[in-house]
């Protein structure tokens, strides 16, 4: 019977315990250090992070799969480490000396081998459940399924066994001679069994024909029928432990003792496609989670050896200190969570999901890739979430946050704050006091909350909310078709080519139109609205309004209070309201003029003072006709319909709205905007340095000459940057990039599986492990 017990975790502590230094990353490599410790290495820069006490000779190692814990077996116990915190949490005690270790893959129990028997762990409570009993055997390793039903043992120099972990029993023997790793696939039934020599020598007159042959083989085995199958030869200075990378595609075969060959075969074509020198073995290889790397704990050396996944080419050697023989190493998956110190930290994240607090000092926090949360705790924080869709939380302090590419959340927190989404569709909320936020590219929801916030759209998108909050706050839309709220203070609202929707609230407001058709709300307050060109709707409200339509067919309200209208040119339908209102309709054209209530005068054109159909004016006063007060347009805009439409673009700086439809939209000369917003549309740039959004569905872009910035937004887009320097952004989905003649920046990283081709010059190719690049790609960063 076993004796297994939870120890109080006194018992248990850090020989050596680093706190976070000076700069940090949030993921480590768990190594059974083949000595009374275990050692935590960050996988960034290979240092030592932590060397942990497990009370004997440690041999096995396993990391949970949400990256909480890791786990490693000493002379007879197993310990779990807190992977935030690097200490060790808990522990269970065991009557025998373990052998391996391994994890489930839902976490939630370990297996641990000792002589005769599989020690069956529960890793939340850390008890021993059960025990499966091999009978006489020394497994020194285990392999679990993927669906966690079966698993494989090395039950000594002749056998595997293969284990029902449901039923809880050893269900086969199978004859498999110098066995020396075994490793599952991230899918499927198949185990890969290392072996030195013939592994099935049958025939008595085979038998001193196999005593000579000791190069190794992989060896297929099915978990479900126990029946061995193919047989790969890998040859000399192979035979440790292995590893299947998480496409499933490639084996890694660490070096046998003695050895410094690790063996690297694809599965998919059934043969050995590199030999790597790494460290004196026996080497146990262990797959990175971003699928990037490949480390090998040299048993021999003292070290680990990093491998590239993607070239197979050996990086860097890691050594592990005096006295390390490590036996197994596991990297760690899932959510990686690093805590800094009450000082000024830098920890920069990984390129999967990590989860950086700063505390206290001014700490620099970079997520990397991955979906990150990032908390920079109090002080005057930098943080930066990087690609995916991060978290980031300023806290107490006067912080900087960007967003980068994805659909990030930002939230500042007490202090003046400065926001930026970056791509994507965005949540920023500035907090207290008074921030700065722009949203970047994407339909962006802005909140400035209290305080005098500035809010300003530089990029494009039709942005959800932007709402400033208690405040005198400076809103800009920007390009797009965008939601303003001003909220309660005395704000600036600036509008620009879309139509678009602003609502000043409670407060003395000032809110321009621009271009676009606009509808305009004073609310309570003395407001001044400019309509500016379209067809806008403005209402004054409550309060001494001062509304002018500008150019465009307007409809115009200046509800309570004594207020000044505007109606500008075009065909105007005008409200005065309550109080004595002075309306100027004298543009030129047939207006519609209710001056309502009160004592009021109206302007009309004097060479037709009949155009206009008046009601309840007290005074009119004939004047020459007025012009427009709109303001000139920073470039041409032009629109589309809801419709299929060809749009074509001026010599000049265009700014092209294409709307829904499947659209044709041609830039021509000039810096151009060029935006497809939804539909199939084709973009193409012309002359000039042009800016063209694909935005939503399957678009079709072409840059054409100049240095264009080019993004692709939703949809499985095709992208031709041309000639030039461009830079160009697949963003979502999956996408087909050239980036033409020029030294072009060409990121594809998150979203899609991307097919990209650079085309001549010093390209720069941001990019995930699963996209396809071309060899014409100079610099790769995946």
């Amino acid at each position: 019977m076993l004796r297994s017990t939870r120890l109080a975790l006194p018992l248990l502590t850090a020989a050596v315990a680093a706190a976070v230094p000076a700069s940090a990353t949030a993921r480590s490599i768990v190594v059974a250090n083949g000595d009374s410790a275990a050692q935590l290495v960050d996988v960034s820069s290979g240092r030592l992070e932590a060397r942990l006490d497990v009370g004997g000779q440690s041999r096995g190692a396993a990391v949970a799969p949400d990256g909480s814990r890791g786990y490693v077996s000493g002379a007879d116990r197993v310990v779990a480490i807190d992977l935030a915190s690097n200490q060790v949490v808990a522990q269970v005690l065991t009557q025998k000396r373990l052998l391996a270790l391994a994890i489930s893959p839902d976490g939630t129990k370990l297996y641990a081998t000792r002589r005769g028997a599989v020690d069956v762990i529960d890793a939340a409570t850390m008890t021993t459940v059960r025990a499966i009993q091999l009978g006489r055997s020394r497994p020194e390793a285990i392999a679990i399924s993927a669906d966690g039903g079966r698993a494989v043992v090395l039950l000594d120099s002749k056998r595997v066994g293969v284990l029902d972990l449901t039923a809880g029993r050893l269900v086969r023997r199978v004859a498999l001679a110098g066995a020396t790793g075994v490793t599952f696939p991230p899918s499927g039934s198949l185990a890969r069994v290392v072996t030195l020599g013939d592994p099935t020598p049958a025939k008595r007159k085979q038998r001193r024909k196999a005593r000579q042959d000791t190069g190794a083989r992989l060896v297929t085995l099915d978990a479900q029928t126990a029946r061995a199958g193919l047989e790969l030869k890998l040859g000399a200075g192979v035979g440790g432990g292995a590893a299947i990378t998480r496409n499933g595609r490639f084996a890694v075969v660490g070096a046998r003792g003695g050895g410094t060959v690790t063996s690297i075969v694809d599965l998919k074509a059934g043969r050995q496609v590199a030999r790597v020198r790494t460290g004196a073995g026996p080497g146990f290889p262990a797959i990175s989670p971003d699928g990037l790397r490949i480390y090998i704990a040299d048993r021999s050396e003292g070290a680990l050896s990093v491998l590239s996944q993607l070239s197979f080419k050996r990086l860097k050697r890691l050594p592990l200190g005096r006295g390390a023989r490590p036996f197994a190493l596991a990297v760690q998956p899932g959510l990686a969570v690093r805590i800094g110190t009450e000082g000024p930290d830098v920890i920069t994240g990984t390129r999967l999901d990590d989860r950086l607090v700063g505390l206290g000092g001014d700490d620099r926090l970079s997520g990397g890739r991955g979906n990150d949360a990032l908390d920079g705790g109090t002080g005057n924080d930098i943080l930066s979430g990087g690609p995916a869709d991060d978290v980031v939380t300023g806290g107490d302090g006067q912080d900087r946050a960007v967003g980068s590419a994805g659909n990030d959340t930002l939230g500042g927190g007490p202090g003046n704050d400065a926001l930026d989404g970056g791509t994507g569709n965005d949540e920023l909320d500035g907090g207290t006091e008074n921030d700065f936020l722009d949203g970047g590219d994407g339909d962006d929801t802005l909140l400035g909350g209290e305080g005098d916030d500035k809010i300003v759209e530089a990029g494009f998108g039709n942005d959800r909310l932007i709402d400033g909050g208690p405040g005198n706050d400076f809103l800009d839309g920007g390009r797009g078709t965008d939601r303003i709220v001003g909220g309660d203070g005395d704000d600036q609202i600036l509008l620009g080519a879309g139509s678009e929707t602003a609502d000043g609230g409670a407060g003395n407001d000032g809110i321009d139109g621009g271009t676009g058709s606009d509808q305009l709300l004073g609310r309570t307050g003395d407001d001044v609205l400019a309509g500016d060109a379209g067809k806008d709707t403005l209402f004054g409200s409550e309060g001494d309004d001062t509304l002018d339509g500008g150019s465009g067919d307007d409809r115009l309200s200046g509800s309570d209070g004594n207020d000044e209208i505007t109606a500008g040119p075009g065909v105007d339908s005008v409200t005065g309201g309550k109080g004595n209102d002075v309306i100027r309709a004298a543009d030129g054209e047939a207006d519609v003029i209710d001056c309502s209530s009160g004592r009021d005068t109206a302007y009309v054109e004097a060479d037709a003072p009949q155009r206009d159909a008046l009601r309840s004016c007290e005074t009119v006063i004939p004047v020459p006709a007025e012009p427009a007060s709109d303001k000139p347009p920073p470039a041409t805009v032009i629109r589309g319909t809801a419709g299929a439409d060809v749009l074509n673009g001026t010599p000049a700086a265009d700014t092209m709205l294409a709307s829904d439809g499947d659209d044709e939209l041609f830039g021509n000369d000039g810096d151009d905007y060029v935006d497809g917003e939804n539909g199939n549309d084709l973009l193409r740039g012309g002359l000039g340095n042009d800016r063209l959004h694909g935005r939503g569905d399957d678009d079709r872009i072409l840059g054409n000459e100049g240095d264009d910035y080019i993004t692709g937004d939703r949809g499985r887009d095709t992208i031709f940057g041309e000639s030039g320097n461009d830079t160009i952004f697949g963003n979502l989905d999956d996408d087909a990039i050239d980036g033409g003649e020029g030294d072009d920046r060409i990121n594809v990283v998150t979203g899609g599986r991307d097919v990209v081709s650079c085309g001549p010059g010093n390209d720069v190719v941001f990019a995930d492990v699963e996209d396809t690049l071309n060899p014409d790609c100079e610099d790769v960063r995946r």
